[in-house]
């Protein structure tokens, strides 16, 4: 378990939105179009099972203005999630939000992933370790951290027990990479 804390979580994501320097703006591209982002401005704010993320951009065609991104991922260990919900549009410009909404909201969360990689990446582990699921409980952004699993891990125990005839048990599975539950908190060496 890594666990964020709000006042870090800007920073760390910001970081990981484009550039080597979170307070430049960027440029991101799709299609014809651009949007100047300024990652340095990023805001996050936590609520359980809510990330809140506000990202400052500027466009030709609406000038500077903010896109809130909502996303609702596990309110509880139990429930940590890889993939978050999120609204269909963010809240903002709605010119703004129509035309760069998908694009801001896949790249923003992929960077809420990253930051939780490049915690991971600060610590000195004896195996790899993977982020496999985030959640809040409103006081700061935990990270599930586990084994990697591969397709080979996946492709023995379903051969094995499709040779039983037996229904899968996918907790069998979950053990295995997840742990047992409940989670607890512990310094990862």
């Amino acid at each position: 378990m890594l666990d964020l804390r709000p006042a870090d979580a800007p920073a760390l994501i910001a970081a990981q939105l484009g550039g080597n320097e979170p307070k430049t703006a960027v440029v991101w591209r799709d299609a014809e179009s651009e949007l100047v982002v300024y990652p340095g401005e990023t805001r996050v704010r936590l609520a359980p099972g809510f990330v809140i993320t506000e990202l400052h951009v500027a466009s030709d065609q609406t000038g500077r203005d903010i896109l809130v991104i909502p996303f609702r991922v596990g309110g509880s260990p139990n429930e940590a999630v890889a993939t978050a919900f999120t609204e269909t549009v963010p809240r903002g410009n709605a010119l703004l939000a129509a035309r760069w909404g998908p694009v801001a909201t896949t790249i923003t969360w992929h960077a809420l992933l990253r930051a939780g990689q490049a915690l991971l990446a600060r610590r000195r582990l004896k195996q790899p370790m993977t982020i496999s699921g985030v959640y809040t409980l409103g006081a700061v952004l935990s990270f599930l951290v586990t084994l990697p699993v591969n397709a080979e891990d996946v492709t023995t125990y379903f051969t094995g027990t499709l040779e039983t005839d037996v229904v899968p048990d996918l907790s069998v599975l979950n053990r295995r990479y997840l742990g047992s539950l409940p989670i607890s908190r512990a310094k990862i060496r």
